[in-house]
């Protein structure tokens, strides 16, 4: 085998789309609700010529006999303390994004070390010590990852949705209402208590003052985005719970006209009167007349509560996103 660190050549390029084509159609053979041959996600060649055109990006591809075998490319991370994302990931960090990786059927374990054995070195010599990958919910190349040292730390399930039918049972004295832009406080309040709890056991993430600060008024232009919407639960005059829904960003793993719910919190003392399925559906509802015919939503593995919760819905796996930290060398 022998690995390039370097994008792979134009000649080669056609070689890299066509393996990450064909790893896509068979991972979506297997995943729920995409067997369908819907193929309105992201253009292959577009998606892998993006990837390589990060600003920054390592790369490598892999051949045996003239044969490519595989590429890898990992996009540098540098997220600013107030960005969203920075709640919830490395501020200084690496990640294969989708179009990334693509690795003949067959040899995924002995292709996929070679590859990164050189990427990660090159990442690690830019201090880079936190690496994330997302991929199809395809066990088979999670795997190759798992012997690598990565964990599965986050997943991303689909659902979905149905024209109105029978509706949970309502909780008394529970009263649902459409958010709007003057209802940015109570939705930034309760998205800050929703991110806080991700730094409890299991998950035990470090998340800065200043990044739950500007969550709080992170949602101010979703609230007044016609294709969004947020619905409160509010009981004797206080706000107990909410949803967001957006629309979900075009992805290998999600069908067209899916929404994503980007945000959802029920407050500890009214947890287990089922609030949440109250809400899911009556977000749900908005989302299929307003052309919606799916759901998404991401949560961690180690969730005490989301990762229950969500699959118990009707979510099924359809992304994976694993990460690895490294002991700093010397340390």
């Amino acid at each position: 085998m022998t690995v390039e660190l370097a994008p792979p050549t134009e000649e080669r390029l056609a070689g890299a789309v066509e393996l990450v084509r064909r790893w896509y159609s068979r991972a979506r053979k297997s995943l729920p609700f995409l067997s369908s041959g819907d193929d309105a996600y992201p253009d292959v060649w577009e998606l892998v010529v993006h990837r390589l055109a990060d600003t920054g990006c390592v790369a490598a591809t892999a051949s045996e006999g003239g044969a490519l075998g595989g590429f890898l490319a990992a996009k540098p991370l540098d997220l600013a303390v107030n960005q969203r994302a920075a709640l919830y990931a490395h501020p200084r960090s690496a990640m294969v994004m989708f179009g990334g990786l693509g690795l003949a059927a067959g040899r995924e374990n002995d292709v996929l070390r070679d590859l990164y054995l050189r990427v990660a070195e090159r990442l690690v010599a830019q201090q880079r010590l936190v690496h994330y990958v997302q991929l199809p919910a395809d066990d088979t190349v999670a795997m190759a990852w798992f012997r690598l040292g990565f964990g599965l730390e986050q997943i991303r399930g689909l659902m979905p949705i149905k024209a109105r039918g029978r509706q949970p049972r309502g909780v008394e004295g529970l009263t649902i209402r459409r958010a709007s832009d003057g209802d940015l406080g109570q939705i930034g309040r309760m998205a800050v208590e929703a991110a806080r709890y991700h730094q409890r056991a299991a998950m035990f993430l470090p998340q800065s003052d200043a990044g739950l600060l500007a969550l709080r008024t992170h949602y101010a232009e979703t609230l007044q985005d016609p294709h969004s919407a947020a619905w409160l639960a509010v009981r004797r005059g206080e706000e107990i719970g909410m949803v967001v829904l957006a629309p979900a960003l075009p992805s290998p793993v999600l069908p067209a006209r899916s929404v994503d719910l980007i945000e959802a919190y029920v407050a500890p003392q009214a947890r287990g009167e089922g609030i949440s399925r109250v809400l899911l559906a009556t977000a749900l509802a908005w989302a299929y007349d307003h052309g919606y015919r799916y759901v998404t939503a991401g949560w961690r593995t180690a969730s005490g509560l989301a990762a229950g919760h969500w699959p118990s819905v009707g979510f099924k796996p359809v992304g994976y996103r694993l990460s690895r930290v490294l002991q700093r060398p010397g340390g």
